[in-house]
């Protein structure tokens, strides 16, 4: 109880900044001069690697910062900020990024206490197509609670053919410099549905060469359903309905979890500034596999460059079929 008076306490917080005048002002002065900071810093990384001026006119740079409140039924409560970046370097063609927190391929996988000491360089390829993508990665990220150098090549392709389902492949190899190689492969396939839903299942198998602390020291294999709605203020709020499978390679027992949860985000009367509910229930096998709720709550603002809220961004997998198709307003 004490956690949701909380929660109802930041929701009542955040409505109430509109009412206030000044500090609504002084909000944005903040906001302003965080943004400009974040993109003057990335101007000044992009003279570094490239020996030139720093192109402002090209900096895209954004900035995510943000809280996760968390409370669980068998684990009580939780409070967990968090950054995510990719920084903007310009004058390298754009070819090169500098990344900062999670990586968006883990975000479903990790505690954000460790995604979020992550850093890396990241290379994208130079005949990358809408369609087919080639990046590599060389950095420092936290593994079997090591700080260790790692490198990553990542593929990505999404087929087109003339099914309804649209199957996208990607395959990751990791390479820890102690827990040496992991890899990740990822198979979606998208339909939609009507002029009001997205339909997703996804597949994740994961293997780990030498990291006991991940899949039972061996595979495991993830599977996702996701159907997103479109709302009536679709380019406000955005709602998602999952069910997740979450498989083990120990036989005692092989079923690690099994989650039902609705996602609601929305936008606050700032725009670059958003919330978003989580309510779930799920079955941890540590727990005997008893129906247990859980509920997370997310508040995330966007500073630097076009801070704007893209209400589907890292939520939707891909962009919303009706921002395509459909044209009306909120």
């Amino acid at each position: 109880m004490r956690f949701l008076a909380v929660l109802f306490f930041l929701l009542c917080s955040t409505g109430a900044l509109a009412e206030r005048g000044k500090d609504e002002d002084r909000l944005g002065e903040v906001h302003n001069e965080w943004s400009d900071w974040v993109l003057d810093t990335a101007n000044t990384i992009d003279a570094f690697f490239s020996n030139t001026q720093g192109n402002e006119s090209q900096q895209k740079t954004r900035l995510r910062v943000f809280v996760r409140i968390r409370y669980d039924d068998n684990e009580g409560g939780k409070i967990s900020p968090g950054i995510r970046a990719k920084l903007s370097l310009p004058s390298t063609e754009n070819r090169l990024h500098l990344i900062l927190g999670d990586d968006e391929d883990e975000a479903r996988l990790n505690d954000l206490a460790d995604n979020q000491q992550n850093i890396s360089l990241q290379l994208r390829g130079k005949t990358e197509t809408p369609l087919k993508k080639l990046d590599f990665n060389i950095g420092i990220r936290r593994r079997d609670d090591k700080y260790q150098p790692y490198g990553r090549v990542r593929h990505n392709k999404t087929f087109q053919s003339a099914n309804p389902w649209v199957p996208q492949l990607t395959n990751s190899v990791y390479y820890f410099t102690k827990s040496r190689l992991e890899y990740r492969g990822t198979a979606n396939f998208n339909k939609v549905l009507g002029s009001h839903h997205f339909f997703r299942p996804s597949t994740v198998l994961r293997w780990y060469q030498n990291n006991s602390g991940q899949c039972d020291d061996g595979w495991c294999l993830d599977q996702y359903f996701s159907l997103y709605e479109r709302l009536r203020r679709h380019k406000s709020e955005a709602i998602a309905y999952d069910a997740e499978i979450y498989l083990r390679n120990k036989p005692d027992p092989l079923i690690h979890d099994v989650v039902f949860k609705t996602r609601y985000r929305r936008m606050t009367n700032r725009k670059w500034l958003f919330w978003e509910m989580e309510p779930a229930i799920h079955f941890p096998a540590e727990y005997g596999h008893d129906a247990t709720f859980r509920l997370t709550f997310r508040i995330e603002g966007l500073f630097g460059y076009n801070t704007e809220v893209n209400i589907n961004q890292n939520f939707m997998p891909a962009t919303a079929p009706w921002e395509n198709t459909l044209t009306t307003s909120n």
